[in-house]
C-alpha cells in the first residue's frame, strides 16, 4: 500500500531523508522535515524555491533552532536557510522582507517561502510586523507559515497560552494540527493556502505535540492540493502585493484582505477538505466541534467511557475536527449543524472557536443551542481544557 513500505533496515535519517513509508519523530523534528517536504513538494510541481526560516526560541519551540542548526546540510540541500532572530520581532522582519524578494532583485529561485517561530509571548509582541507583513502580501510562488508554541497547560511557561486572538487580530488563517502526521499535512496545506490566498498562515504547536513522538506515512503524492475557482471583483482571484503601506495605498488593500483573502483562504479549505466530520449520523441531534490536540483528547475521553464511533452513532452524536480554526468555513458548518438541538464546542483556554461559530449561525433560520464555556442557563460548563 502506498506509504506503508516495509522495510528490514532503518536509519536514524529516514526522519528527513525516507521518501515513501513509516518514520518516527518528535513535533519539533517534523517542522523541520515539513521544511525539506515543502521543497520536495515545489520541486515535483516543477518550481526549485528557497525558505528562510528565523524567529527567536522559547517553549515550547525552545529547541527548533538546535534541531535547524543540526541538520544543516540536508537543509542546504534543500535551499532551507536558517537566520536565527535576536528577538521575534527581528526574526519576523527578516520574514516579512524574504516576501519582498521578487520585488526588489531578480531572484536565482523560483519563489522564497519564510517560516517565522515563537513562543505565544513572541506572537504577542510581533502583532506589528505581522500586520504589516500581511497587508504586503507574500511573493510569486512563496507563502509563510508562522508557527506559534503554545503551552496551554503552562508547562514550562510562566503563563497559560493561547495565539488564536493574536493571530486571529493579524488576519491570519489558523491551522492547529493535533499531532506529526498532521505537522506534516496540514503544513502542505498551510504553504498551499499562503501562496494562495496571500496570508500568512498561523500553525499552533501546542507542548504536548512539540515535545511529544509519533509516527507518520510518507509518501511524494501523499498531499495533493486542488486551487479553488474563486473570483475578486469580477476577475479570477490572484492577491496584490503592496509595498506601499501609507496613506491611501492602504486602503485597497483592507477591503481585499476582508473580502477577498480571507474569503479565498474559506473556499481553499473547502475545497481540500481541511476540516472533516468524523462521526455522524442520520439521526444526530448532539454536535461536538474541536480541534488539534484537543480532538484527540476528546476521542481519548470517549475511548476511556468504551464508547465507540457505533456507540456514539447510537446516542446521536456528531462531531466535526476542524484543521482550520479560523476562518471559520461557512458550507461545513451548514453541512454540520443540519439537523442538531445542540452545539458543544471544546477548545483550549478562551472561547476563540465558539465566538466565530456564533458569529457564523447567528442569522440561521433554524440553529441550534451552542454550548462552551457556559451552558444553555450561562452556567459554567468548559472553562478549562489543559492538553
Amino acid at each position: 500500500m502506498t506509504g506503508q513500505v516495509l522495510r528490514n533496515n532503518f536509519d536514524l535519517n529516514d526522519k528527513y531523508t525516507l521518501l515513501d513509508g513509516k518514520i518516527v519523530l518528535s513535533g519539533i523534528q517534523a517542522l523541520v522535515r515539513l521544511l525539506l517536504d515543502q521543497h520536495r513538494f515545489d520541486l515535483i510541481a516543477g518550481l526549485n524555491t528557497a525558505t528562510l526560516v528565523s524567529g527567536y526560541r522559547g517553549s515550547p519551540v525552545g529547541v527548533l533552532d538546535i534541531n535547524l542548526i543540526k541538520n544543516r546540510r540536508i537543509l542546504d540541500e534543500h535551499n532551507v536557510k536558517f537566520i536565527p532572530g535576536v528577538n521575534e520581532d527581528l526574526g519576523a522582519t527578516l520574514i516579512y522582507g524574504s516576501q519582498m524578494a521578487n520585488m526588489v532583485s531578480k531572484l536565482r529561485y523560483d519563489g522564497v517561502l519564510g517560516m517565522w517561530y515563537g513562543k505565544a509571548p513572541g506572537v504577542d509582541r510581533s502583532g506589528d510586523i505581522f500586520r504589516h507583513a500581511n497587508y504586503l502580501g507574500v511573493g510569486q510562488n512563496g507563502g509563510v507559515l508562522t508557527v506559534a508554541g503554545d503551552d496551554p497547560s503552562c508547562k514550562s511557561s510562566t503563563l497559560p497560552s493561547q495565539s488564536e486572538p493574536a493571530l486571529f487580530d493579524a488576519m491570519m488563517p489558523i491551522f492547529y494540527p493535533g499531532n506529526v502526521q498532521e505537522i506534516l499535512d496540514l503544513g502542505l496545506y498551510a504553504y498551499g493556502m499562503s501562496r494562495f490566498t496571500g496570508l500568512w498562515s498561523g500553525f499552533k504547536i501546542v507542548t504536548d505535540i512539540a515535545d511529544g513522538f509519533g509516527s507518520a506515512f510518507v509518501h511524494p503524492n501523499r498531499i495533493s492540493i486542488t486551487i479553488p475557482d474563486f473570483t475578486y471583483d469580477g476577475k479570477p482571484w490572484a492577491h496584490i502585493q503592496n509595498a506601499k503601506l501609507v496613506g491611501h495605498h492602504s486602503l485597497p488593500t483592507e477591503k481585499e484582505i476582508h473580502l477577498g483573502r480571507i474569503q479565498a483562504a474559506k473556499h481553499f479549505a473547502s475545497v481540500n477538505k481541511i476540516n472533516k466530520i468524523v462521526v455522524r449520523s442520520e439521526n444526530d441531534t448532539i454536535g461536538i466541534i474541536t480541534s488539534g490536540k484537543t480532538y484527540y483528547d476528546v476521542m481519548e475521553a470517549f475511548d476511556s467511557l468504551g464508547w465507540t464511533h457505533d456507540c456514539l452513532n447510537k446516542y446521536g452524536i456528531r462531531i466535526l475536527k476542524l484543521g482550520l480554526t479560523y476562518p471559520l468555513e461557512p458550507s461545513i458548518i451548514q453541512e454540520f449543524s443540519k439537523g442538531l438541538d445542540e452545539i458543544t464546542v471544546i477548545e483550549e483556554k478562551r472561547s476563540f472557536i465558539e465566538m466565530l461559530l456564533k458569529e457564523e449561525m447567528y442569522n440561521y433560520p433554524n440553529k441550534p443551542i451552542i454550548l462552551g464555556k457556559s451552558d444553555e442557563n450561562n452556567n459554567p460548563l468548559f472553562l478549562v481544557m489543559v492538553s
